[in-house]
């Protein structure tokens, strides 16, 4: 008995042992293909918008920190984290505030160049008209845009799915490969956060009175991925109602380097005050 016992014992320490390498050999084929960081703190829209007042509404829900894409053999997976993430309603993918809206430039000309949020309308820049809409919504709600080779946009429900990750924080929506266009580094993001309302236009919650309606002022988008500062901030671009994609390795450019240039002054400006005053 107790020769079994050690053999069993023994089994389970090389079973429990081999399995993170197993997991590994599993995911062999899984890519991070780009990955966005967004302020934290930003989910004002333009600088005016309120949350509902209602109680289910909790901070954060809106404040997107990160987006990512990533993709396996048969998917492409679009990762969306945010300082919130709640399901009151019990929606069967996890999540219930999120309406999200991923328009997509991916490198070839296109003459689309309007972006609905419920029946607010912005543009694209100029030469940045999208190809690809990933429109994201609890309630099996979530569709796929793609402009074809004729010109014509096919709208697909198959083969698009979200679910959370609440761990994480993270809404996940998965796109079969076979429906999208080849990816490739010329992708760039239009990405775009609001409150679901599955009564709304284009189920996407907007201003309005009473508990149940974006508060404040301006466009009922209360996130938008882009640089935290300059002429691409999200208050400019929401301000002017034309927006411009994030693409790879370009992103954070501008931003870390008006932050060098802003620490660069405070620290010249410090050491001409104490040099002057150390003469005096």
């Amino acid at each position: 008995m107790f020769v079994r016992i050690l053999g069993a014992a023994i089994l389970c320490i090389i079973l429990l042992g081999a399995s993170p390498q197993m997991q590994a050999r599993d995911q062999t084929d899984w890519e991070t293909i780009v990955r966005f960081t967004d302020a934290r703190g930003d989910d004002v829209g333009g600088g005016d918008l309120l949350y509902p007042d209602h109680a289910v509404y909790v901070p954060g829900l809106f404040d997107l920190l990160q987006f990512e894409v990533s993709r396996d053999e048969h998917n492409l997976y679009f990762d969306f984290e945010f300082a919130a993430l709640t399901n009151p309603f019990q929606a069967p993918e996890g999540y219930f505030h999120q309406r999200l809206e991923v328009y997509i430039q991916t490198g070839e000309p296109s003459p689309l160049t309007d972006i609905y949020l419920g029946p607010h309308k912005l543009q694209t820049a100029p030469d940045a008209g999208w190809n690809v809409r990933l429109s994201i919504a609890p309630f099996d709600e979530s569709r796929l845009y793609v402009l074809g080779e004729d010109g014509q946009v096919e709208i697909l429900s198959k083969g698009v799915t979200s679910r959370s990750l609440p761990a994480r924080q993270t809404i996940r929506v998965q796109v079969e490969n076979d429906v999208l266009p080849q990816h490739n580094s010329d992708w760039g993001y239009y990405v775009l956060v609001g409150s679901f309302d599955g009564l709304a236009e284009g189920s996407w919650r907007d201003l309005g009175e009473g508990p149940w309606q974006v508060g404040g002022t301006g466009t009922p988008a209360f996130d938008l991925l882009s640089p935290r500062f300059g002429a691409r901030s999200q208050k400019a671009q929401l301000a002017q109602g034309v927006l411009y994609p994030v693409y790879e390795g370009r992103t954070q450019v501008i931003p870390v380097l008006l932050g060098a240039l802003a620490v660069a002054w405070v620290f010249g400006v410090f050491c001409l005050w104490r040099w002057r005053h150390g003469r005096s």
